[in-house]
C-alpha cells in the first residue's frame, strides 16, 4: 500500500507551508510528502525542499493535464493552482492526504488512513453546519435535486484523506458536466465541484467530526487560543486531527495564530513576530 501527503505551494505560501511540514514531522508522521508547484515564484526554503519531492504541472501525464484543463472550463472563481490538488488522483499512491498550507497538524496523520477501510474519502470538518452557503448560490436547489440530506455531506476540500480510484475521476468529470448543466447553482470553485462529484458518485465518506467519532472542530475560528484547544481535548478524550485557518489570512493578531507561524526554533519567526506586532498596534489605534 503506497501512501503519502500532497501539498500545493509557491513562494507566497512558503512560510505557512514550512510551518505545516514542521507540524507534520513534529507529530511523528514520516509519510512522504509531494509538493506541487502552485505557479509563480517557486519555494526556496531549504527545509521544505529537504522534506518534499517537488513536482510541477508538467511532471504529470497528459491525461492529468487534460483533466485539469477540463476542470478549468467550469472552475473559474479560483486561481489555476487551486485545481492542482486534483492531480493527486493521477499519482502512483493508492491512498493520499491532500492538505492546504494554512493548516497545522495536531496528530500523526498516518493514523487517519486507518479510518479509510470501507470508505472512499475521510475528512474532519464542520462544513455540514454551513447550510451550503460557501459552495452554492442556491443550496436549496442542491437539496431539491439530490435530496434533503444532500448538504449534510459537505466537504472542506482543504484537508481530505482519499482512497484513489478511477471511478472517483469519472465522478469528478461527471460533476463538470453537471456544473455546465446547472451554472446558476454552484459557486465556481474546487470545493463545490468535489461535493457534487461525491453526490453524483455516491461516495462512501466518513466525517470524523460527526458521531460516533465526534472529533473536535478543525476550524481555527472556533478557538480563542491554544489553551482553549488543550482544555477541549481533555473532555471525554476528544480528538482533533488538524487546525485549519480557512476564511482569512492569519496576520498574527489573534492568539490562536501562534500555532500557524512557528519559527525553526519553536517560537514565532521574525516575520511573524513583526506582523503580529503590527496587527496588534493597528487594532489598538482603531
Amino acid at each position: 500500500m503506497k501512501r503519502g501527503i500532497y501539498l500545493v505551494a509557491n513562494l507566497k505560501s512558503q512560510e505557512m507551508c514550512e510551518s505545516l511540514i514542521r507540524s507534520i514531522r513534529d507529530s511523528g508522521c514520516s509519510l512522504p510528502v509531494r509538493l506541487i508547484h502552485f505557479g509563480g515564484e517557486a519555494i526556496r526554503s531549504s527545509y521544505v525542499l529537504s522534506q518534499v519531492e517537488l513536482l510541477r504541472y508538467d511532471d504529470f501525464p497528459e491525461e492529468a493535464r487534460l483533466f485539469i484543463a477540463e476542470l478549468r472550463e467550469v472552475l473559474t472563481d479560483c486561481p489555476m493552482g487551486y485545481l492542482y490538488r486534483y492531480l493527486a488522483w493521477f499519482s502512483d499512491w493508492d491512498e493520499f492526504i491532500y492538505s492546504d498550507n494554512d493548516i497545522v497538524a495536531l496528530c500523526d496523520w498516518e493514523t487517519l488512513f486507518g479510518y479509510l477501510e470501507g470508505y472512499d474519502l475521510v475528512h474532519a470538518d464542520e462544513e455540514y453546519r454551513t447550510g451550503g452557503k460557501f459552495n452554492y448560490y442556491k443550496p436549496e436547489s442542491v437539496q431539491a435535486i439530490f435530496g434533503e440530506p444532500a448538504l449534510e455531506s459537505a466537504i472542506t476540500a482543504g484537508h481530505i484523506v482519499v482512497k484513489r480510484s478511477v471511478k472517483m475521476v469519472e465522478d469528478i468529470t461527471a460533476a463538470v458536466k453537471w456544473f455546465k448543466k446547472h451554472p446558476d447553482i454552484p459557486k465556481k470553485h474546487d470545493q463545490a465541484l468535489m461535493h457534487i462529484a461525491s453526490l453524483l458518485g455516491h461516495w462512501k465518506m466518513l466525517n470524523l467530526c460527526k458521531p460516533p467519532h465526534s472529533w473536535l472542530s478543525t476550524w481555527a475560528g472556533d478557538y480563542m487560543n491554544p489553551l482553549h484547544i488543550i482544555h477541549r481535548v481533555q473532555i471525554g478524550n476528544a480528538k482533533i486531527s488538524h487546525l485549519h485557518y480557512s476564511g482569512r489570512v492569519p496576520r498574527g493578531d489573534k492568539p490562536i495564530d501562534v500555532l500557524l507561524l512557528p519559527g525553526s526554533a519553536g517560537g514565532l519567526s521574525f516575520r511573524a513576530v513583526r506582523r503580529r506586532a503590527t496587527s496588534l498596534i493597528q487594532r489598538l489605534i482603531k
